[in-house]
Protein backbone atom coordinates (compact mmCIF):
# COMPACT_ATOMS: atom_id res chain seq x y z
CA UNK A 1 0.00 0.00 0.00
CA UNK A 2 1.47 3.28 -1.04
CA UNK A 3 1.17 6.28 1.11
CA UNK A 4 0.13 9.66 -0.06
CA UNK A 5 3.14 11.79 -1.15
CA UNK A 6 1.78 14.73 0.73
CA UNK A 7 1.55 12.70 3.91
CA UNK A 8 5.10 11.41 3.41
CA UNK A 9 6.31 14.96 2.94
CA UNK A 10 4.54 16.05 6.10
CA UNK A 11 6.08 13.21 8.07
CA UNK A 12 9.56 14.07 6.79
CA UNK A 13 8.98 17.71 7.65
CA UNK A 14 7.89 16.94 11.19
CA UNK A 15 10.83 14.52 11.64
CA UNK A 16 13.29 17.04 10.28
CA UNK A 17 11.88 19.72 12.49
CA UNK A 18 12.22 17.44 15.51
CA UNK A 19 15.81 16.58 14.60
CA UNK A 20 16.64 20.19 13.91
CA UNK A 21 15.09 21.21 17.19
CA UNK A 22 17.10 18.60 19.06
CA UNK A 23 20.32 19.53 17.28
CA UNK A 24 19.64 23.18 17.85
CA UNK A 25 19.03 22.56 21.52
CA UNK A 26 22.30 20.64 21.78
CA UNK A 27 24.13 23.35 19.90
CA UNK A 28 22.66 26.04 22.13
CA UNK A 29 23.64 23.95 25.16
CA UNK A 30 27.15 23.46 23.85
CA UNK A 31 27.62 27.11 23.01
CA UNK A 32 25.87 28.87 25.83
CA UNK A 33 25.58 26.52 28.79
CA UNK A 34 29.28 26.83 29.77
CA UNK A 35 29.04 30.58 29.55
CA UNK A 36 25.80 30.56 31.51
CA UNK A 37 27.38 28.38 34.17
CA UNK A 38 30.35 30.71 34.25
CA UNK A 39 28.16 33.73 34.63
CA UNK A 40 26.10 32.01 37.31
CA UNK A 41 29.33 31.02 39.03
CA UNK A 42 30.52 34.60 38.96
CA UNK A 43 27.29 35.80 40.49
CA UNK A 44 27.42 33.09 43.14
CA UNK A 45 31.07 33.82 43.91
CA UNK A 46 30.34 37.50 44.35
CA UNK A 47 27.33 36.86 46.55
CA UNK A 48 28.52 33.71 48.32
CA UNK A 49 32.35 33.84 48.37
CA UNK A 50 32.59 30.93 50.84
CA UNK A 51 30.35 28.54 48.91
CA UNK A 52 32.41 25.56 47.66
CA UNK A 53 32.37 24.61 43.97
CA UNK A 54 29.86 21.96 42.89
CA UNK A 55 31.60 18.58 42.54
CA UNK A 56 28.61 16.47 43.56
CA UNK A 57 28.63 14.42 40.33
CA UNK A 58 30.84 13.85 37.28
CA UNK A 59 28.59 16.20 35.30
CA UNK A 60 28.84 18.91 38.00
CA UNK A 61 32.62 18.49 38.22
CA UNK A 62 33.04 18.79 34.46
CA UNK A 63 30.80 21.86 34.25
CA UNK A 64 32.45 23.47 37.29
CA UNK A 65 35.91 22.97 35.84
CA UNK A 66 34.95 24.49 32.50
CA UNK A 67 33.14 27.46 34.04
CA UNK A 68 35.87 28.25 36.56
CA UNK A 69 38.62 27.76 33.97
CA UNK A 70 37.02 30.11 31.47
CA UNK A 71 36.32 32.63 34.25
CA UNK A 72 39.96 32.48 35.41
CA UNK A 73 41.26 33.01 31.87
CA UNK A 74 38.83 35.89 31.39
CA UNK A 75 39.92 37.49 34.66
CA UNK A 76 43.56 37.17 33.59
CA UNK A 77 42.93 38.93 30.29
CA UNK A 78 40.84 41.56 32.12
CA UNK A 79 43.82 42.31 34.38
CA UNK A 80 42.12 41.17 37.59
CA UNK A 81 44.67 38.94 39.42
CA UNK A 82 42.53 38.65 42.57
CA UNK A 83 39.56 37.27 40.64
CA UNK A 84 41.85 35.06 38.58
CA UNK A 85 43.43 33.52 41.68
CA UNK A 86 40.04 32.94 43.35
CA UNK A 87 38.71 31.23 40.22
CA UNK A 88 41.88 29.19 39.86
CA UNK A 89 41.65 27.80 43.40
CA UNK A 90 38.01 26.81 42.77
CA UNK A 91 39.13 25.16 39.55
CA UNK A 92 41.86 23.25 41.41
CA UNK A 93 39.21 21.74 43.70
CA UNK A 94 37.85 19.79 40.73
CA UNK A 95 41.27 18.15 40.34
CA UNK A 96 42.69 15.53 42.70
CA UNK A 97 45.85 17.38 43.69
CA UNK A 98 47.04 19.01 46.93
CA UNK A 99 46.06 22.62 47.49
CA UNK A 100 48.95 24.78 46.22
CA UNK A 101 50.77 26.20 49.22
CA UNK A 102 53.33 28.30 47.34
CA UNK A 103 53.89 30.03 44.04
CA UNK A 104 55.64 27.08 42.41
CA UNK A 105 52.82 24.67 43.29
CA UNK A 106 50.24 27.21 42.03
CA UNK A 107 52.00 27.42 38.67
CA UNK A 108 52.27 23.62 38.36
CA UNK A 109 48.56 23.27 39.09
CA UNK A 110 47.75 26.05 36.60
CA UNK A 111 49.80 24.35 33.90
CA UNK A 112 47.96 21.05 34.53
CA UNK A 113 44.60 22.87 34.34
CA UNK A 114 45.57 24.47 31.02
CA UNK A 115 46.56 21.08 29.58
CA UNK A 116 43.16 19.78 30.68
CA UNK A 117 41.40 22.71 28.98
CA UNK A 118 43.31 21.92 25.78
CA UNK A 119 42.24 18.27 25.96
CA UNK A 120 38.57 19.02 26.69
CA UNK A 121 38.62 21.46 23.78
CA UNK A 122 39.64 18.64 21.42
CA UNK A 123 37.90 15.46 22.62
CA UNK A 124 34.21 14.67 22.16
CA UNK A 125 32.27 15.31 25.35
CA UNK A 126 28.99 13.38 25.46
CA UNK A 127 25.61 15.00 25.88
CA UNK A 128 24.65 15.95 29.43
CA UNK A 129 22.14 13.12 29.73
CA UNK A 130 24.97 10.65 29.06
CA UNK A 131 27.03 11.97 31.98
CA UNK A 132 26.13 10.83 35.51
CA UNK A 133 24.45 13.81 37.09
CA UNK A 134 23.02 14.93 40.42
CA UNK A 135 19.60 13.45 39.57
CA UNK A 136 20.85 9.95 40.37
CA UNK A 137 20.35 8.37 43.76
CA UNK A 138 23.47 8.00 45.95
CA UNK A 139 23.50 4.20 45.53
CA UNK A 140 23.40 4.68 41.78
CA UNK A 141 26.42 6.98 41.67
CA UNK A 142 29.41 5.25 40.11
CA UNK A 143 32.86 5.14 41.68
CA UNK A 144 34.36 6.77 38.59
CA UNK A 145 33.38 7.96 35.14
CA UNK A 146 35.61 8.08 32.07
CA UNK A 147 35.06 10.42 29.17
CA UNK A 148 34.33 8.06 26.27
CA UNK A 149 37.24 7.19 23.98
CA UNK A 150 39.75 8.84 26.38
CA UNK A 151 41.70 8.05 29.53
CA UNK A 152 40.36 11.14 31.30
CA UNK A 153 38.77 9.82 34.49
CA UNK A 154 36.58 11.66 37.02
CA UNK A 155 36.77 9.70 40.26
CA UNK A 156 34.77 9.84 43.46
CA UNK A 157 36.72 10.99 46.50
CA UNK A 158 35.68 9.65 49.90
CA UNK A 159 36.58 10.82 53.37
CA UNK A 160 38.45 8.64 55.86
CA UNK A 161 35.11 7.52 57.29
CA UNK A 162 33.89 6.47 53.83
CA UNK A 163 31.52 9.36 53.21
CA UNK A 164 31.65 10.71 49.63
CA UNK A 165 33.25 14.14 49.32
CA UNK A 166 32.68 14.63 45.62
CA UNK A 167 34.08 13.90 42.19
CA UNK A 168 37.41 15.11 40.86
CA UNK A 169 39.65 14.43 37.91
CA UNK A 170 41.76 11.54 39.20
CA UNK A 171 45.36 12.03 40.32
CA UNK A 172 46.56 9.63 37.61
CA UNK A 173 44.74 11.71 35.00
CA UNK A 174 46.35 14.90 36.31
CA UNK A 175 49.79 13.31 36.33
CA UNK A 176 49.47 12.11 32.72
CA UNK A 177 48.01 15.32 31.28
CA UNK A 178 51.24 16.35 29.47
CA UNK A 179 51.37 12.89 27.86
CA UNK A 180 47.70 13.10 26.85
CA UNK A 181 48.24 16.56 25.44
CA UNK A 182 51.10 15.41 23.23
CA UNK A 183 48.97 12.58 21.90
CA UNK A 184 45.92 14.77 21.21
CA UNK A 185 47.68 17.94 20.05
CA UNK A 186 46.96 17.10 16.39
CA UNK A 187 43.19 17.15 16.92
CA UNK A 188 41.45 20.43 16.01
CA UNK A 189 39.72 22.20 18.89
CA UNK A 190 35.96 22.63 18.90
CA UNK A 191 34.72 25.98 17.63
CA UNK A 192 33.49 27.13 20.99
CA UNK A 193 36.97 26.49 22.43
CA UNK A 194 38.92 27.94 19.48
CA UNK A 195 40.08 30.89 21.58
CA UNK A 196 41.78 28.48 24.03
CA UNK A 197 43.87 26.68 21.41
CA UNK A 198 47.55 26.71 22.41
CA UNK A 199 46.82 28.30 25.79
CA UNK A 200 49.10 25.86 27.63
CA UNK A 201 51.95 26.53 25.22
CA UNK A 202 51.43 30.29 25.46
CA UNK A 203 51.43 30.00 29.24
CA UNK A 204 54.75 28.18 29.16
CA UNK A 205 56.43 30.47 26.63
CA UNK A 206 55.11 33.86 27.72
CA UNK A 207 56.02 36.01 30.77
CA UNK A 208 54.32 35.60 34.12
CA UNK A 209 51.11 37.12 35.40
CA UNK A 210 52.89 39.89 37.32
CA UNK A 211 55.14 40.93 34.42
CA UNK A 212 54.89 44.67 33.69
CA UNK A 213 53.42 45.88 30.41
CA UNK A 214 56.78 46.83 28.89
CA UNK A 215 58.06 43.27 29.32
CA UNK A 216 54.89 41.81 27.83
CA UNK A 217 55.22 44.11 24.80
CA UNK A 218 58.93 43.41 24.44
CA UNK A 219 58.40 39.63 24.49
CA UNK A 220 55.54 39.81 22.00
CA UNK A 221 57.73 41.77 19.59
CA UNK A 222 60.48 39.13 19.60
CA UNK A 223 61.01 37.09 16.42
CA UNK A 224 59.84 33.45 16.48
CA UNK A 225 63.38 32.12 16.89
CA UNK A 226 63.40 33.41 20.48
CA UNK A 227 60.46 31.12 21.30
CA UNK A 228 62.24 27.96 20.21
CA UNK A 229 62.85 25.84 23.29
CA UNK A 230 66.02 24.49 24.84
CA UNK A 231 65.64 22.04 27.76
CA UNK A 232 61.94 22.87 27.84
CA UNK A 233 62.33 26.67 28.04
CA UNK A 234 62.27 29.29 25.26
CA UNK A 235 65.55 30.97 24.46
CA UNK A 236 64.32 34.39 25.59
CA UNK A 237 63.74 33.07 29.12
CA UNK A 238 67.23 31.57 29.30
CA UNK A 239 68.81 34.84 28.16
CA UNK A 240 66.60 36.93 30.45
CA UNK A 241 67.26 34.82 33.56
CA UNK A 242 71.04 34.66 33.03
CA UNK A 243 71.25 38.39 32.21
CA UNK A 244 69.17 39.32 35.26
CA UNK A 245 71.24 37.24 37.67
CA UNK A 246 74.55 38.52 36.23
CA UNK A 247 73.26 42.10 36.41
CA UNK A 248 72.29 41.66 40.05
CA UNK A 249 75.69 40.18 40.85
CA UNK A 250 77.46 43.13 39.21
CA UNK A 251 75.31 45.60 41.16
CA UNK A 252 76.17 43.93 44.48
CA UNK A 253 79.87 43.77 43.54
CA UNK A 254 79.82 47.47 42.67
CA UNK A 255 78.21 48.31 46.02
CA UNK A 256 80.94 46.43 47.89
CA UNK A 257 83.68 48.10 45.86
CA UNK A 258 82.30 51.58 46.47
CA UNK A 259 81.80 50.96 50.19
CA UNK A 260 85.21 49.35 50.83
CA UNK A 261 87.12 52.63 51.49
CA UNK A 262 84.48 53.75 53.99
CA UNK A 263 84.26 50.44 55.80
CA UNK A 264 88.01 49.64 55.93
CA UNK A 265 87.12 45.99 56.59
CA UNK A 266 85.69 46.92 59.99
CA UNK A 267 89.07 47.97 61.44
CA UNK A 268 89.14 51.18 63.43
CA UNK A 269 85.66 51.91 62.14
CA UNK A 270 83.47 54.07 64.36
CA UNK A 271 80.46 56.33 64.12
CA UNK A 272 78.33 56.17 61.00
CA UNK A 273 80.99 54.14 59.21
CA UNK A 274 79.97 51.12 61.24
CA UNK A 275 76.68 51.13 59.31
CA UNK A 276 78.30 50.99 55.87
CA UNK A 277 78.81 47.23 55.61
CA UNK A 278 75.41 46.32 57.17
CA UNK A 279 73.65 48.73 54.81
CA UNK A 280 75.44 47.21 51.83
CA UNK A 281 74.38 43.72 52.92
CA UNK A 282 70.78 44.90 53.39
CA UNK A 283 70.95 46.34 49.88
CA UNK A 284 72.28 42.97 48.67
CA UNK A 285 69.27 41.23 50.25
CA UNK A 286 67.02 43.71 48.44
CA UNK A 287 68.80 43.03 45.15
CA UNK A 288 68.37 39.27 45.55
CA UNK A 289 64.69 39.76 46.43
CA UNK A 290 64.28 41.87 43.28
CA UNK A 291 66.03 39.16 41.25
CA UNK A 292 63.57 36.63 42.68
CA UNK A 293 60.61 38.81 41.68
CA UNK A 294 61.94 39.39 38.16
CA UNK A 295 63.01 35.82 37.40
CA UNK A 296 60.23 33.91 39.13
CA UNK A 297 57.21 36.20 38.72
CA UNK A 298 58.05 38.19 35.58
CA UNK A 299 60.12 35.84 33.41
CA UNK A 300 58.54 32.75 35.03
CA UNK A 301 60.54 29.69 34.04
CA UNK A 302 58.67 26.40 34.42
CA UNK A 303 59.49 22.85 35.42
CA UNK A 304 62.88 21.89 36.85
CA UNK A 305 64.49 25.13 35.64
CA UNK A 306 62.11 27.09 37.84
CA UNK A 307 62.96 24.98 40.88
CA UNK A 308 66.68 25.46 40.24
CA UNK A 309 66.35 29.26 39.95
CA UNK A 310 64.19 29.47 43.08
CA UNK A 311 66.58 27.24 45.02
CA UNK A 312 69.64 29.22 43.91
CA UNK A 313 68.10 32.57 44.81
CA UNK A 314 66.87 31.20 48.13
CA UNK A 315 70.36 29.96 48.99
CA UNK A 316 71.84 33.36 48.06
CA UNK A 317 69.26 35.22 50.15
CA UNK A 318 69.83 33.10 53.24
CA UNK A 319 73.63 33.24 52.80
CA UNK A 320 73.56 37.06 52.70
CA UNK A 321 71.23 37.10 55.72
CA UNK A 322 73.66 34.92 57.70
CA UNK A 323 76.53 37.21 56.69
CA UNK A 324 74.46 40.22 57.75
CA UNK A 325 73.72 38.65 61.16
CA UNK A 326 77.41 38.03 61.86
CA UNK A 327 78.35 41.57 60.77
CA UNK A 328 75.59 43.16 62.87
CA UNK A 329 76.53 41.17 65.97
CA UNK A 330 80.21 42.01 65.51
CA UNK A 331 79.42 45.72 65.14
CA UNK A 332 77.12 45.57 68.16
CA UNK A 333 79.89 43.97 70.21
CA UNK A 334 82.38 46.64 69.09
CA UNK A 335 79.91 49.37 70.05
CA UNK A 336 79.56 47.91 73.55
CA UNK A 337 83.32 47.64 73.92
CA UNK A 338 83.79 51.25 72.85
CA UNK A 339 81.07 52.25 75.27
CA UNK A 340 82.92 50.51 78.08
CA UNK A 341 86.11 52.37 77.22
CA UNK A 342 84.10 55.58 77.40
CA UNK A 343 82.96 54.59 80.90
CA UNK A 344 79.37 53.75 79.96
CA UNK A 345 79.55 50.05 80.82
CA UNK A 346 82.16 47.87 82.48
CA UNK A 347 81.89 44.88 80.19
CA UNK A 348 84.64 42.46 79.33
CA UNK A 349 85.52 42.78 75.65
CA UNK A 350 86.18 39.07 75.15
CA UNK A 351 82.90 38.11 76.84
CA UNK A 352 80.95 40.51 74.63
CA UNK A 353 82.56 39.11 71.49
CA UNK A 354 81.99 35.53 72.60
CA UNK A 355 78.32 36.09 73.37
CA UNK A 356 77.81 37.97 70.10
CA UNK A 357 79.31 35.08 68.14
CA UNK A 358 77.13 32.54 69.90
CA UNK A 359 74.01 34.60 69.23
CA UNK A 360 75.02 34.93 65.59
CA UNK A 361 75.55 31.16 65.35
CA UNK A 362 72.12 30.44 66.85
CA UNK A 363 70.41 32.88 64.47
CA UNK A 364 72.36 31.38 61.57
CA UNK A 365 71.12 27.90 62.52
CA UNK A 366 67.54 29.20 62.54
CA UNK A 367 68.07 30.74 59.09
CA UNK A 368 69.50 27.45 57.79
CA UNK A 369 66.46 25.56 59.11
CA UNK A 370 64.22 28.04 57.31
CA UNK A 371 66.29 27.50 54.15
CA UNK A 372 65.87 23.73 54.30
CA UNK A 373 62.12 24.15 54.73
CA UNK A 374 61.90 26.56 51.79
CA UNK A 375 63.83 24.09 49.63
CA UNK A 376 61.42 21.32 50.60
CA UNK A 377 63.99 19.38 52.60
CA UNK A 378 62.20 17.83 55.59
CA UNK A 379 63.82 18.82 58.86
CA UNK A 380 62.05 16.23 61.04
CA UNK A 381 63.92 13.21 59.57
CA UNK A 382 67.21 15.07 60.02
CA UNK A 383 66.38 15.76 63.67
CA UNK A 384 65.33 12.14 64.12
CA UNK A 385 68.61 11.03 62.57
CA UNK A 386 70.49 13.25 64.95
CA UNK A 387 68.53 11.67 67.80
CA UNK A 388 69.55 8.19 66.67
CA UNK A 389 73.18 9.19 66.27
CA UNK A 390 73.10 11.61 69.16
CA UNK A 391 75.32 9.50 71.37
CA UNK A 392 78.05 9.28 68.75
CA UNK A 393 77.81 12.99 68.02
CA UNK A 394 77.89 13.83 71.73
CA UNK A 395 81.01 11.74 72.21
CA UNK A 396 82.64 13.33 69.18
CA UNK A 397 81.98 16.91 70.25
CA UNK A 398 82.47 16.35 73.99
CA UNK A 399 85.90 18.07 74.13
CA UNK A 400 84.55 21.05 72.20
CA UNK A 401 81.50 21.35 74.45
CA UNK A 402 83.69 21.08 77.53
CA UNK A 403 85.87 23.92 76.25
CA UNK A 404 82.86 26.09 75.44
CA UNK A 405 81.41 25.50 78.90
CA UNK A 406 84.85 26.09 80.40
CA UNK A 407 84.97 29.43 78.58
CA UNK A 408 81.70 30.49 80.18
CA UNK A 409 82.98 29.34 83.57
CA UNK A 410 86.05 31.53 83.13
CA UNK A 411 83.88 34.47 82.20
CA UNK A 412 81.39 33.78 84.98
CA UNK A 413 83.86 33.26 87.82
CA UNK A 414 86.42 35.59 86.19
CA UNK A 415 89.51 34.22 87.99
CA UNK A 416 91.57 36.01 85.34
CA UNK A 417 90.80 38.60 82.69
CA UNK A 418 92.52 39.69 79.53
CA UNK A 419 95.67 41.67 80.34
CA UNK A 420 96.19 40.19 83.81
CA UNK A 421 99.39 38.50 84.95
CA UNK A 422 98.88 35.10 86.55
CA UNK A 423 100.39 31.79 87.44
CA UNK A 424 98.66 28.71 86.03
CA UNK A 425 100.10 25.35 86.99
CA UNK A 426 103.85 25.84 87.00
CA UNK A 427 103.90 28.64 84.40
CA UNK A 428 103.63 32.42 84.49
CA UNK A 429 102.23 34.77 81.89
CA UNK A 430 99.82 37.52 80.85
CA UNK A 431 96.39 36.55 79.55
CA UNK A 432 95.95 37.87 76.00
CA UNK A 433 92.66 36.26 74.90
CA UNK A 434 89.87 34.06 76.23
CA UNK A 435 88.15 32.53 73.25
CA UNK A 436 85.37 30.09 72.56
CA UNK A 437 87.74 27.11 72.79
CA UNK A 438 91.00 28.14 74.44
CA UNK A 439 92.93 30.72 76.47
CA UNK A 440 96.04 32.37 75.06
CA UNK A 441 98.73 33.46 77.56
CA UNK A 442 101.89 35.38 76.76
CA UNK A 443 104.69 33.71 78.73
CA UNK A 444 107.68 35.37 80.35
CA UNK A 445 109.78 34.36 77.34
CA UNK A 446 107.23 36.17 75.09
CA UNK A 447 105.91 32.94 73.61
CA UNK A 448 102.16 32.40 73.33
CA UNK A 449 100.83 29.48 75.36
CA UNK A 450 97.43 28.09 74.27
CA UNK A 451 95.52 26.15 76.91
CA UNK A 452 92.03 24.60 76.33
CA UNK A 453 89.37 26.32 78.42
CA UNK A 454 88.35 23.10 80.19
CA UNK A 455 91.96 22.45 81.31
CA UNK A 456 92.65 26.07 82.21
CA UNK A 457 89.53 26.32 84.38
CA UNK A 458 90.65 23.29 86.42
CA UNK A 459 94.15 24.61 87.15
CA UNK A 460 95.14 26.43 90.32
CA UNK A 461 95.23 30.03 89.14
CA UNK A 462 97.20 32.71 90.98
CA UNK A 463 96.24 36.15 89.75
CA UNK A 464 99.06 38.54 90.54
CA UNK A 465 97.30 41.48 88.90
CA UNK A 466 94.44 41.39 91.40
CA UNK A 467 96.70 42.03 94.42
CA UNK A 468 96.00 45.40 95.99
CA UNK A 469 99.51 45.29 97.58
CA UNK A 470 102.65 43.17 97.27
CA UNK A 471 104.12 41.33 100.22
CA UNK A 472 107.65 42.13 101.30
CA UNK A 473 108.79 39.14 103.41
CA UNK A 474 112.47 38.68 104.20
CA UNK A 475 114.48 36.76 106.76
CA UNK A 476 117.79 38.35 107.70
CA UNK A 477 120.42 35.91 108.97
CA UNK A 478 122.80 37.81 111.21
CA UNK A 479 126.03 36.33 112.54
CA UNK A 480 126.01 34.75 116.03
CA UNK A 481 128.58 37.32 117.13
CA UNK A 482 125.85 40.00 117.07
CA UNK A 483 125.38 41.31 120.61
CA UNK A 484 121.95 41.78 122.20
CA UNK A 485 122.34 45.56 122.06
CA UNK A 486 123.28 45.40 118.39
CA UNK A 487 120.32 43.14 117.71
CA UNK A 488 117.92 45.49 119.48
CA UNK A 489 119.33 48.42 117.51
CA UNK A 490 118.89 46.55 114.23
CA UNK A 491 115.25 45.71 115.09
CA UNK A 492 114.45 49.30 116.06
CA UNK A 493 116.17 50.83 113.03
CA UNK A 494 114.46 48.38 110.65
CA UNK A 495 111.03 49.19 112.14
CA UNK A 496 111.73 52.91 111.75
CA UNK A 497 112.72 52.30 108.14
CA UNK A 498 109.43 50.57 107.37
CA UNK A 499 107.29 53.16 109.14
CA UNK A 500 109.05 56.04 107.44
CA UNK A 501 108.89 54.59 103.96
CA UNK A 502 106.10 56.28 101.93
CA UNK A 503 105.12 53.10 100.02
CA UNK A 504 105.04 50.69 102.99
CA UNK A 505 101.73 50.06 104.70
CA UNK A 506 102.11 50.71 108.45
CA UNK A 507 99.59 48.01 109.38
CA UNK A 508 101.10 45.53 109.56
CA UNK A 509 104.75 46.48 109.28
CA UNK A 510 106.68 44.34 111.76
CA UNK A 511 110.26 43.29 112.40
CA UNK A 512 110.86 40.36 114.82
CA UNK A 513 113.73 38.25 116.04
CA UNK A 514 112.17 34.87 115.23
CA UNK A 515 114.83 32.41 116.31
CA UNK A 516 118.23 30.79 115.95
CA UNK A 517 119.45 29.25 112.79
CA UNK A 518 122.25 26.75 112.41
CA UNK A 519 124.74 29.55 111.92
CA UNK A 520 122.69 32.72 112.27
CA UNK A 521 120.31 34.87 114.28
CA UNK A 522 117.10 35.10 112.20
CA UNK A 523 115.24 38.40 111.90
CA UNK A 524 111.97 38.39 109.93
CA UNK A 525 110.69 41.49 108.09
CA UNK A 526 106.97 41.40 107.20
CA UNK A 527 105.39 44.35 105.37
CA UNK A 528 103.12 45.24 102.43
CA UNK A 529 104.27 47.49 99.62
CA UNK A 530 101.40 49.69 98.45
CA UNK A 531 101.56 48.99 94.75
CA UNK A 532 99.84 46.55 92.41
CA UNK A 533 102.42 46.86 89.67
CA UNK A 534 105.02 44.11 89.81
CA UNK A 535 107.77 46.14 88.20
CA UNK A 536 107.24 48.99 90.63
CA UNK A 537 107.29 46.50 93.49
CA UNK A 538 110.65 45.17 92.32
CA UNK A 539 112.05 48.69 92.30
CA UNK A 540 110.80 49.38 95.85
CA UNK A 541 112.11 46.01 97.01
CA UNK A 542 115.50 46.83 95.59
CA UNK A 543 115.55 50.16 97.45
CA UNK A 544 114.61 48.45 100.74
CA UNK A 545 117.27 45.76 100.30
CA UNK A 546 120.00 48.37 99.83
CA UNK A 547 118.86 50.39 102.82
CA UNK A 548 118.71 47.27 104.99
CA UNK A 549 122.28 46.35 104.05
CA UNK A 550 123.51 49.83 104.97
CA UNK A 551 121.51 49.76 108.21
CA UNK A 552 122.94 46.41 109.33
CA UNK A 553 126.49 47.57 108.65
CA UNK A 554 125.88 50.83 110.56
CA UNK A 555 124.73 48.83 113.58
CA UNK A 556 128.13 47.07 113.73
CA UNK A 557 127.05 43.59 112.67
CA UNK A 558 126.87 41.57 109.44
CA UNK A 559 125.03 38.80 107.66
CA UNK A 560 125.90 35.19 108.19
CA UNK A 561 127.70 34.00 105.10
CA UNK A 562 126.43 37.25 103.52
CA UNK A 563 123.17 35.51 102.47
CA UNK A 564 119.58 36.73 102.53
CA UNK A 565 116.93 34.07 102.04
CA UNK A 566 113.49 34.95 100.76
Amino acid sequence: MQSDPKSRTAVRFRLGLRVASGAGALLLYALFIPLAVSAQGERDLGRYPLEPPDISSPEATLNTFLSEATAAVGAYHAGDPVEMEARAYRMFQTMDLPRPENDAAFLRATESALYLIELLARVDIPAPRAIPGPDLEPEQMTRSWRIPHTELVIQRIDSESGDPIGYRFSSETIERLPEFYQRAAGLPPKKRFAAYEGIAERFRLRPGFQAPAFLQVAVQSLPPVWFETFAGEPWWKWVAVISTILGGFLVVLLLFRLSAPLDDRGKNTAGLRTLVRPLVLIAAVGVVAFLHEVTVSWIRPTGAEREIVIGLLSVLTHAVLIWLVFVLMARFADALIRGREMGAHALDAQLVRLVSKLVAVLVAIYILVHLTESLGIPVAPVIAGLGVGGLAVALAVRPTLENVIGGFVLFGDAPVRVGEFCKFGDQLGTVEAIGLRSVQVRGLDRTVITVPNADFAQLQLINFSRRDMNLYLKTLELVHETTPDQLRLVLARLHELLIAHPRISPDPARVRFVGYGASSLDVEIFAFVETRDWNEFLAIQEDLNLRIKELVEQCGTSFALSLIHI
